[in-house]
């Protein structure tokens, strides 16, 4: 099994929510502060990115741009941390970036897609069909002029599990029930292992208590997939990063390799 080089988590926008709208049994009453980061990926065959952060729109004007949905989730971000400054402060362009993997199409995944026109994008099964058209009750999580401009973009949806370089080193798995086409990302370093959640698992205390979300489009699913989780975690040895547990911002390193 071969390895990628180098993984950067790179710093987003700080949204602050109540613990209960991260998992089943959290407190409404406890404030986090969530990272919203992005891992960039050095691999022989090309650099990868997974998840995109936020549109950079919100720093001057979130309720312009996201919509009433802005005043229940304060964000706090400069203009010197958009994502491609900082893939810049790593010493890359965006335009160095050949594939770009989308954990899913919430707000805070997806507002950075337009910053890399020419790359391949990699999404999970159904995806694209939820964050134009979805459930009514849900719809506020979703940003349409996210991914308007993106109809033209080489997308690559999957619904199964894929090696990306057929080397073993980057594993897209499909961990549904978030929503839709909720994926993960099993990266390889030299020396460890981490699994990037995305929104699979939001907080430490969900993966223990195999807690989904409110929101989650399909509950019995996501359950499994976090039980999936739990289980690689387990039996590979693979370091779960879940994107916006604060714990897992603090504790991991942001450079690896």
């Amino acid at each position: 099994m071969a390895n990628a080089k180098k993984m950067w988590a790179l710093p987003g926008a700080q949204l602050t929510a109540p613990e209960a709208l991260l998992m089943h049994g959290g407190d409404p009453a406890k404030l986090l502060d969530l990272p919203c980061p992005s891992f960039l990926i050095e691999h022989p065959k090309g650099l990868v990115l997974f998840d995109t952060g936020c549109n950079a729109k919100i720093i001057d004007d979130a309720v312009g741009y996201w919509g009433d949905v802005a005043a229940h989730l304060p964000v706090k971000w400069s203009k010197n941390d958009t994502l491609d400054k900082q893939i810049e402060g790593v010493g890359y362009k965006p335009s160095d970036v050949k594939y770009v993997i989308l954990s899913h199409s919430h707000l805070d995944h997806s507002g950075g897609l337009t910053y890399f026109p020419k790359a391949k994008f990699i999404v999970g099964a159904g995806e694209l069909r939820y964050a134009y058209w979805p459930d009514f009750d849900r719809r506020w999580a979703f940003i349409f002029n996210d991914f308007a401009p993106t109809r033209g973009y080489d997308w690559l949806e999957l619904g199964q599990d894929f090696d990306l370089f057929g080397d073993g080193a980057l594993q897209f798995l499909y961990t549904p029930g978030h929503t839709p086409g909720e994926c993960s990302l099993l990266v390889h370093l030299p020396n460890q292992n981490f699994l990037l959640t995305g929104d699979t698992v939001h907080l430490r205390a969900a993966i223990d208590n195999e807690a989904g979300m409110p929101i989650d489009v399909d509950p019995g699913t996501a359950s499994h997939s976090i039980r999936r989780v739990k289980a690689l975690r387990d039996m590979h040895g693979a370091k779960v990063w879940i994107t916006h547990d604060p714990d897992d911002w603090k504790e991991h390193p942001h450079r690896v390799g």
